[in-house]
């Protein structure tokens, strides 16, 4: 998708906003041509900046997830069109004043497709690793053979593959615990999303004065999520 910046360069009012400056400076007065280049540079400005179109390309950026994690960010990402949608039709001044609670929102979602996406090469190392029930297999077959084994080198060959077998199970399990948690995390979060969407609806009805009063509170709400989502991306790190 094109980003909002070539949207805005080549939209058709912007193209013939630069040929008609061309032509009246040609045709007529050499002076109309800077000036309609002027307009032509603030009209591409604003189409650049139109949030509608910067959060249609945001969407379009993102790469897709493990399927574990997909279907939460999906609700996340709704929600946060939701409030975008909400705040889009709502007054010029409840616009104004929820507008922190729209930018907060962007951040939390951000951060949210981040940790997915951490989380995405971690859920394909566990599934393209060898299942633990054929890693425990391996490890009674290996134990056996220890047992078995007269000659020094053979038993400790046996040993070092029962050592390194034994790793890659720490491994698998400190990994998939650490999906769990962030798979809960996501599922807290989406339920949060939704309460934040049905909070800027309510605040919509309440008047620009009344919300201006209620959504200190709902940022830090927001922002503390956001504080969460990257501890765990953090944590990731270090899995």
């Amino acid at each position: 998708m094109r980003s909002p910046l070539l949207t805005a360069l080549l939209h058709p009012l912007n193209l013939a906003m630069l040929a008609l400056s061309a032509l009246a400076g040609l045709s007529a007065a050499w002076w109309l041509f800077p000036l309609g280049l002027l307009l032509w540079l603030v009209m591409v400005i604003a189409v650049a900046r139109d949030p509608s179109l910067r959060i249609s390309h945001q969407l379009q950026q993102r790469e897709p997830l493990a399927q574990r994690f997909q279907r939460y960010f999906d609700r996340i990402e709704r929600s946060q069109v939701g409030v975008f949608n909400s705040l889009s039709s709502a007054p010029a001044r409840t616009r104004r004043a929820l507008q922190p609670v729209q930018a907060e929102v962007n951040v939390l979602v951000d951060r949210a497709y981040a940790l997915c996406k951490r989380m995405t090469g971690l859920e394909n190392y566990r599934v393209v690793s060898q299942s633990r029930a054929d890693m425990e297999l391996d490890l009674q077959q290996i134990e056996s053979k220890i047992q078995q084994a007269d000659d020094l080198l053979v038993k400790r060959e046996y040993e070092e593959s029962r050592q390194a077998l034994q790793g890659r199970l720490a491994k698998l399990d400190a990994v998939s615990k650490h999906l769990e948690r962030v798979e809960a995390q996501l599922m807290s979060l989406t339920n949060e999303m939704d309460g934040i969407v049905t909070e800027v609806i309510r605040l919509q009805a309440v008047g620009p004065e009344d919300a201006s009063r209620f959504v200190p509170a709902l940022v830090k709400k927001i922002r503390e999520e956001s504080e969460q989502l990257h501890k765990f991306e953090k944590e990731a790190m270090r899995v």
